[in-house]
């Protein structure tokens, strides 16, 4: 790292100067994009307070249902992500006249992933009865997955066109119209949960159909707000059909599967922790489930750096600032560090305080705060990788990244995680405590091999990866 800030000084670009410009670049991307992700994680912790004020039950369900739901989502859709980084390199080079062509092959290519997100959807029953879901939580989740089933093609149409926004440095409009969309879920939660003004008392069902009000609404403003937009008329988004370029899309697919792959990777493991301690009971998935929530809010810090990160050292590479773009890379995970050891202070302090808005009974608190304790340990690594991660983006380095993770969470934490929860092997089982500590270490040694790659992909490797452009 002394080498990247004596290398900006050799070529007459002061440490001092660097870093004000990182500050201000940053704080304008992020900021934005920070509440854009506590607007989009929202509507979940709406879903799991309010549910957990009905019934621990539709609580736990509800809590299973998005354990199956996000990390096929992200898997899948998370291939598009990498549309930010094609529309940051083209607007840094000024080549605006590529943008709008390349969303457009994106949504050709967001046709047959709603149709694999369906099906697999409309066989998720499959998996609850392979994990020995208990009945009653089973019901309402399958009730519940239906209405994410009919929200979810709206969130794979909204994400290119977000792509787009951020690429081109414009993320407030998306911050506003997640805010939008967090009033009407919350407000939808509220009427179909407790049976308000009349409708019927639905409980965890109702979630499901607060997703599809308020994510179908989004994508209306979205397409509303770029059509009528000034700022979007050279993009000529509307003007012209663009037929299928298969040698578009096969680029975005090269590049974008290994970020879905990762998402999948990362989010799937934490997910199926929560399912494979589900047998333990329904206090133990929510206590999981509220663990969850409150870390998710927390690492929203770090992963808003890691997704500005995307854009700022995406926009440098299409400029040809490759020096800037290296410091750039490593001044997104200092500041995500920094933000990581405040969260870990928070946790640590404040986690039974947080806990316990998710839920009356003290017992799951208790246990979901001894979580967060742990929780509070890998936010440093935690963010790490996300700054880490959003810059190899913005180079469009993806590919190796999955199998870092996939060796770090699925070889190395996940099975220390399961023997730790619900086997003898080490030591007496420990449940959800145990099953966190593995992932904990998975956490640590991911963040280790990002380090790694950022400093090679930004210094020796780095002509490898901005010819893509």
């Amino acid at each position: 790292m002394k080498d990247t800030f004596s290398s900006l000084n050799e070529d007459n670009v002061s440490f001092k100067g660097s870093a004000k410009i990182e500050i201000r670049e940053y704080f304008n991307l992020a900021i934005p994009m920070l509440l854009t992700q506590l607007a989009a994680h929202a509507t979940g912790v709406i879903a799991a307070l309010m549910t957990g004020n009905y019934s621990t039950l539709d609580q736990a369900a509800v809590a299973i249902g998005n354990m199956l739901f996000w990390p096929a989502y992200f898997g899948i859709a998370g291939v598009l992500f990498i549309v930010t980084s094609f529309v940051a390199q083209f607007y840094g080079a000024k080549k605006i006249e590529l943008i709008g062509p390349l969303v457009k092959q994106s949504y050709w290519l967001s046709i047959p992933m709603i149709i694999l997100f369906v099906i697999y959807i409309l066989n998720a029953d499959t998996l609850l009865d392979i994990l020995g879901t208990p009945n009653e939580v089973k019901n309402i989740t399958q009730q519940y997955l239906f209405g994410l089933m009919i929200g979810a093609p709206a969130m794979f149409l909204f994400q290119p066109l977000r792509s787009m926004c951020e690429g081109m440095k414009r993320p407030l409009p998306i911050t506003y119209i997640n805010i939008v969309m967090v009033v009407i879920n919350a407000f939808v939660n509220y009427v179909l949960i407790f049976g308000k003004f009349g409708f019927p008392e639905l409980g965890g069902k109702g979630c499901g159909i607060a997703f599809i009000v308020s994510s179908w609404s989004s994508l209306l403003i979205i397409l509303a707000y770029i059509y009528f937009s000034d700022y979007f008329k050279r993009i000529k988004f509307f003007e012209s059909f663009e037929a299928p370029d298969f040698a578009k899309i096969f680029e975005i697919i090269k590049l974008g599967l290994p970020i879905g792959g990762t998402l999948f990777i990362e989010i799937a493991v934490f997910s199926g922790a929560g399912l494979i301690l589900s047998s333990l009971g329904e206090n133990i998935i929510s206590s999981h489930a509220i663990a969850m929530q409150v870390t998710t809010l927390t690492f929203m810090l770090p992963l808003s750096i890691g997704l500005a990160a995307n854009v700022r050292v995406g926009n440098l590479v299409g400029s040809g600032s490759l020096d800037e773009a290296r410091y750039s890379s490593f001044f997104a995970m200092f500041f995500a560090l920094f933000l990581a050891i405040i969260n870990t202070f928070i946790l640590i302090e404040f986690g039974y305080f947080l806990a316990g808005f998710f839920n009356p009974n003290n017992e799951i608190v208790l246990l979901a705060s001894s979580l967060l304790v742990i929780a509070a340990i890998f936010q440093i690594a935690d963010g790490l990788n996300f700054a880490g991660v959003g810059a190899l983006r913005g180079y469009k380095d993806t590919q190796i990244l999955f199998f870092f993770m996939f060796f770090a969470y699925w070889i190395i934490g996940m099975p220390i995680g399961y023997s730790l929860a619900m086997t003898n092997f080490f030591t007496e089982p420990m449940g959800a405590v145990g099953m966190w500590i593995g992932l904990t270490l998975g956490l640590f040694i991911s963040a280790a091999f990002v380090i790694a790659r950022v400093n090679y992909t930004t210094g020796v490797g780095r002509d490898n990866f901005t010819l893509r452009t």
